[in-house]
């Protein structure tokens, strides 16, 4: 659930924010800030005693008090569910499209722009109460009692609890964001403050830094990354960071590193690594246009994928056979062979994520050989 207690007392303080336009200036942009660091930190664990040391800095001087004060009262205000679905009704109208927002301007209150950081933010959660059920929206009123408590500085039991339960969301997090960069459906992850301590963490800080071409900081998350991982191996590690240098184009680099990780996996018989290392040789040879070491390198990766009943690498090993011939000048029927045949393991053995890679060999091909008659 994308609700929890940390983004209800947020919710809360962007009220506050909306609805007091009497405040200042200087109280107001403190207030935005904070907001503003919290809401972006999607997979951020929630300490409440930083947050309420946090919200306590905050002094709005003409209400005599601090932010953490103001946002106990307005928590403690909710006493029943009907007041939940009310206060829930009133975020929703403070969201409105930015035309809209010039003309109901009218000094009792700042109606948030729907595309900016807060109005975003708020129709997230609005929407995803309204996804509810009603046991749901029950089970949040309880949370929303629980933060209250907290926020005024009491409830140590259930702090604890809630921290819990926003590190098990956090990691739910990290992993969406994993799969989505491995996936190739995002290039960056989102939001910058990540599981502290937390190894999964640092791989997907790797993986978003790799996409950046940002490769300083890519080694030294990944380096934090294997040291974080009891099962880790030094030669996945020599291959992670062989993967890194190649796809930031340090070809010379990786080649050093790829050398290093088969020599070890040769030694402690790993066969999944050197499998994997094949993989990266393969298209390292692609890189270069070293068109028939590069089939002979396909060849190989495809027979140990067969041999190990690796699917993925399997079709993938076909796609770049069909690259390499492309490269070396084949004639047009065997090329379109070599493609075709790719598809169809792609196809066979279901492994969609491949896909692309596929479509863009098959439109090397056809750059190639299209205006030429196939017999």
């Amino acid at each position: 659930a994308y609700l929890s207690a940390h983004k209800l007392v947020l919710l809360a303080g962007v009220d506050l924010y909306s609805r007091r336009y009497d405040w200042g200036p200087l109280a107001l942009s403190d207030i935005a800030q904070l907001l503003v660091q919290h809401v972006c930190s999607a997979g951020r664990v929630v300490e409440w005693s930083q947050l309420r040391r946090e919200l306590d800095v905050v002094l709005v001087s003409s209400e005599g008090c601090t932010l953490r004060q103001l946002l106990g009262q307005r928590l403690k205000q909710l006493q029943s569910v009907d007041e939940l679905h009310r206060f829930f009704d009133g975020v929703r109208q403070l969201v409105v499209e930015a035309e809209e927002a010039r003309v109901r301007a009218d000094g009792d209150s700042m109606l948030l722009d729907s595309e900016s950081v807060f109005g975003i933010f708020v129709r997230r959660c609005c929407l995803a109460f309204d996804q509810l059920e009603f046991h749901q929206i029950s089970g949040l009123f309880v949370e929303w009692q629980q933060a209250a408590d907290i926020v005024s500085g009491c409830g140590e039991a259930v702090e604890e609890r809630l921290v819990t339960r926003s590190r098990v969301e956090a990691e739910e997090v990290v992993e969406q964001q994993i799969a989505q960069l491995e996936g190739g459906t995002a290039t960056k992850a989102v939001g910058q403050d990540y599981i502290g301590g937390h190894g999964r963490s640092h791989y997907l800080a790797y993986l978003s830094d790799v996409g950046s071409g940002e490769s300083e900081r890519a080694s030294a998350e990944l380096r934090r990354f294997f040291d974080s991982d009891s099962r880790s191996t030094h030669q996945s590690a020599l291959l992670h960071l062989a993967s890194m240098r190649a796809q930031v184009g340090m070809g010379s680099g990786a080649r050093l590193a790829l050398a290093e990780a088969t020599h070890v996996a040769r030694d402690s018989q790993d066969h999944a690594c050197l499998m994997y290392a094949q993989c990266w040789e393969t298209r390292l040879l692609l890189d270069e246009r070293s068109a028939l070491a590069a089939q002979q390198a396909a060849s190989a990766l495809v027979a140990k994928a067969a041999a190990l009943g690796n699917r993925e690498t399997l079709a993938a090993g076909s796609i770049y056979a069909a690259d390499a011939l492309l490269l070396g000048g084949a004639s047009p029927r065997r090329a379109f062979e070599a493609v075709v045949a790719a598809r169809a393991l792609v196809v066979e053995l279901g492994v969609s994520r491949l896909s692309s890679d596929w479509w863009q060999c098959s439109a090397r091909a056809w750059a190639r050989h299209g205006a030429e008659r196939v017999a």
